[in-house]
């Protein structure tokens, strides 16, 4: 495709998705009715000991929250050594939000680790306020592979899109939706300022879920616009009265007011929900594959090495986040014990159809015209890329 087609696709399919999704939210049909009981207030995950080595590394089923109770695993297989090539190739890849949050650190490792280098690729990352913006940005040509989370993707795809899912940094939820102290349900939501980066967002559909429960739709909220390092900040200072914070930022937000409430631990509420995915166009599948393959080699490596390697992990982590050393090693427990990070290709059919079904439920994707697994994923590259990283994990029930 044409830089120019392809930034005029981009301008379209923005314009396209972002006014379907207004109108859903302001002035469209009401969401399908609750499925599912109204969010109780919940306590805090509770952190749990740092990882010392595999076989020490606890489990949860893969509906279980982060912070599930451990128990006994197979000792991962080790991952084979990246080999060097006499080539190489560059990439940009867009990350989806500024600073990125923990769920969101592999390429970052990888990048920090040297496995880009090891695999002959030179990456550029850019990062951007959101999913959203990162795979407007990989449409118009700008960037190679993009991180977003499901929402833009499967959106993206119902106009026509042409892109795919080609891994995924984590394929489960481990976020909250946080509140004030004198919101106690979610139907005390209503009439109440609710944070968002735009509609059709990650965070805004995280929203919309729990409106669901109490039989609300935005239109009984109002949403304010703040940028993802503004999410702790505009709700400890009330500019907001909710918003849905990774959990790095829940430690962050409850360290500096320890009356936040966790309105909802979305891993319970909507516990199959596939979350994110790297995603890339068909062109770029087809012209670049081998720099896709070698980026997804490098950082399924560095997703392995996050389990394997927690003080260097944490060490990247504080440098890349911004977050202190506690509240990184709070999220640091949470993270690994959910097995949130993938270690695999992370695209489970049975995922990706539930969290579809889940969006129609909740007006993000038109029911009559849902995208198929065969639309969404590619798998050729990422089953090389384990391939070539020694083989898949197994023996452990959070292994994706």
């Amino acid at each position: 495709m044409r830089p120019l087609a392809a930034s005029r696709l981009a301008r379209r399919l923005g314009a396209l998705v972002a006014l379907s999704l207004f109108a859903a939210a302001c002035g469209g049909a009401a969401p399908a009715a609750p499925t599912v009981a109204p969010a109780k207030p919940t306590e805090a995950p509770k952190p749990a000991a740092p990882v010392a080595s595999p076989a020490a590394l606890p489990a949860a089923s893969p509906a279980a929250s982060p912070a599930a109770s451990p128990v006994a695993m197979a000792t991962p297989m080790a991952p084979k050594p990246a080999v060097n090539p006499p080539d190489r190739m560059k990439l940009v890849f867009g990350g989806a939000v500024t600073p990125p949050s923990m769920v969101h650190l592999p390429p970052y490792i990888a990048n920090a680790m040297g496995f880009f280098d090891e695999v002959g690729l030179e990456v550029e990352i850019k990062s951007f306020e959101g999913g959203v913006g990162a795979l407007r940005g990989g449409i118009s040509g700008g960037l190679d592979v993009v991180a977003t989370s499901s929402d833009p993707l499967f959106a993206a795809i119902q106009q026509t899109a042409p892109v795919k899912a080609i891994g995924t940094y984590a394929p489960k939820l481990s976020v909250v939706l946080t509140t004030g102290p004198d919101i106690k349900t979610a139907r005390d939501l209503k009439g109440r300022k609710i944070g968002i980066q735009e509609v059709g967002g990650f965070n805004e559909v995280m929203a919309r879920l729990v409106l669901q429960t109490a039989g609300l739709t935005p239109n009984d909220v109002e949403y304010i616009t703040i940028s993802t390092a503004n999410r702790v900040p505009a709700l400890v200072n009330g500019q907001v009265d909710a918003t849905t914070l990774h959990i790095d930022q829940y430690y962050a937000a409850t360290g500096a007011k320890s009356d936040l409430v966790n309105l909802a631990q979305m891993w319970e509420l909507v516990p199959n929900w596939w979350y994110s995915a790297f995603v890339a166009t068909e062109d770029n599948i087809k012209n670049k594959r081998e720099a896709l393959t070698r980026f997804m080699t490098a950082v399924i490596k560095a997703q392995r090495f996050m389990y394997l390697n927690p003080t260097e992990t944490k060490r990247i982590a504080v440098d890349e986040t911004k977050r202190k050393p506690e509240e990184v090693d709070k999220a640091y427990a949470d993270l690994v014990k959910g097995g949130i990070w993938s270690v695999n290709d992370g695209m489970p059919r049975d995922l990706i159809l539930y969290t579809i079904d889940k969006e129609a439920e909740v007006g993000i994707v038109k029911p009559e015209s849902k995208p198929t697994y065969e639309q969404i994923v590619e798998r050729s590259i990422v089953e090389e890329a384990i391939r070539r990283n020694g083989g898949p994990w197994s023996g452990d029930p959070r292994w994706y």
